[in-house]
């Protein structure tokens, strides 16, 4: 049998007993294999990442480690999961059933690496593991970070978010523009963990372990040195991203995280308040032009999507009522209006103008 016959054999067997997330089967066939096991890696199959798709044990995961000889967990795989296609093989009786296998190919997105796997299943014991062995969380795939690819693949969570933070993840490495397209709850966690993050907190733990006595000035000192970590130009790129969803809510609630922590980020809360007195005052000229128009459609869907903001817009019944007199407002113009604003919840037909 020809080697390359050899290695697709048991790159077969050794897929079914990991289907089976069998411990002691694995082990066995690592013994009795007539070539090292790490001979079945490839850049169309590999063993660990094989593994992390079928999520199989730590156990497993550790034992293909230990076997494999990797140098790095810093790689990637073109096709995560080997489908054998039974067109090419001659000896159909020995393919697996493919066609009840678990589908784990995606064609748009079918290059990977160990942790964004383990990430992606939400398996942080594996996670855990993979970075104690070398896993980088600021390992690019297709020059995008493994965070950014989880966002895009919607698979993002404060929990995973968290996990990163907690093992090594920061802005001081990951380029701060590329979080405006994050939603505001993951740039919150990075902003507040950047600013005082876990290796930080170590640091003034241990001197509380040790006993180290520090004075109130130093102490002051180490703080603000913290906090004036941030770098300034990374952040003006950061804005000018952030500015191109001027009318999205994420950057309203950004401004607002500005104000309750203006001690801690380089902008003053005078400059975040601004900044919303110019939102406000943009989606204000935006209504009053729908009034205006008397498109009932169109100001139906803007009050509909900036529900957060509306009571910020208009505060007093004779605003509302100005706007109306004003404008010459239609009566379906009329009923957006007092159903927003005045929380009168009034049928169209009993309107009086």
């Amino acid at each position: 049998m020809q080697n390359l016959d050899i290695i697709t054999e048991n790159q077969k067997l050794v897929l079914e007993i990991l289907e089976l997330n069998n411990f002691n089967k694995l082990k066995d066939f690592i013994s009795f294999i007539e070539i090292p096991i790490f001979f079945l890696n490839n850049t169309n199959f590999d063993l660990l990442i094989t593994a992390l798709f079928l999520n199989c044990s730590l156990k497993i995961v550790k034992l293909i480690y230990n076997n494999c000889n990797y140098n790095t967990l810093n790689y990637v795989v073109n096709y995560s999961y080997h489908l054998y296609e039974k067109t090419n093989i001659k000896n159909k009786e020995n393919v697996n059933d493919i066609d009840n296998s678990k589908e784990l190919i995606n064609i748009n997105n079918c290059i990977k690496s160990p942790l964004l796997v383990s990430l992606e299943n939400s398996d942080f014991q594996i996670v855990e593991f993979l970075i104690k062995k070398g896993a980088d969380i600021f390992y690019k795939i297709n020059n995008k970070y493994i965070l950014e690819i989880l966002r895009e693949e919607e698979l993002l969570t404060t929990k995973k978010l968290n996990f990163l933070l907690k093992n090594g993840f920061s802005l001081k490495k990951f380029d701060i523009e590329r979080l405006s397209n994050f939603e505001f709850k993951y740039i919150r966690m990075c902003l507040e963990n950047y600013v005082f993050d876990t290796n930080f907190i170590k640091n003034l733990l241990n001197l509380y372990m040790n006993g180290k006595c520090i004075s109130k000035r130093n102490f002051n000192h180490i703080i603000n040195a913290e906090k004036n970590k941030i770098i300034i130009e990374k952040w003006n790129i950061f804005i000018n991203i952030t500015i191109q969803h001027f009318n999205k809510k994420p950057f309203y609630d950004f401004f607002n995280f500005i104000i309750n922590n203006d001690s801690i980020l380089p902008f003053s809360k005078e400059y975040a308040i601004e900044e919303i007195e110019i939102i406000i005052q943009n989606k204000k000229l935006k209504m009053v032009q729908l009034i205006k128009n008397n498109d009932t459609l169109k100001l139906e869907a803007f009050l509909r999507k900036n529900n957060y903001i509306i009571n910020n817009l208009y505060s007093s019944e004779n605003e509302i009522l100005n706007l109306i007199n004003d404008y010459n407002a239609s009566s379906s113009v009329v009923y957006l209006l007092q159903k927003n604003f005045l929380n009168q919840n009034s049928d169209e037909d009993t309107i009086n103008l």
